[in-house]
């Protein structure tokens, strides 16, 4: 993002930290949509997770675990 929405702008500005820096933190263990209402709530700014997921989904990185299927298993 060359140049930050105003949207953007008033999110950083009523947060504590960036707002790179809250989706880093939250991404792992929340989807989009949670983490928007979560934003929505304790900024007073209403963010939908289609914008967060434009915005950052190539900028965070997130790692998928996959179990070994259980033996006998098809």
């Amino acid at each position: 993002m060359s140049q930050p929405s105003v949207l953007y702008q008033l999110l950083e500005a009523r947060l504590d930290g960036t707002l790179a820096e809250y989706v880093a933190e939250h991404r792992a263990s929340t989807s989009w949509r949670t983490m928007a209402a979560n934003l929505t709530e304790c900024t007073g700014v209403p963010i939908n997770a289609e914008t967060l997921r434009l915005w950052f989904a190539d900028r965070i990185q997130t790692t998928v675990v996959i179990a070994d299927a259980p033996a006998g298993a098809a």
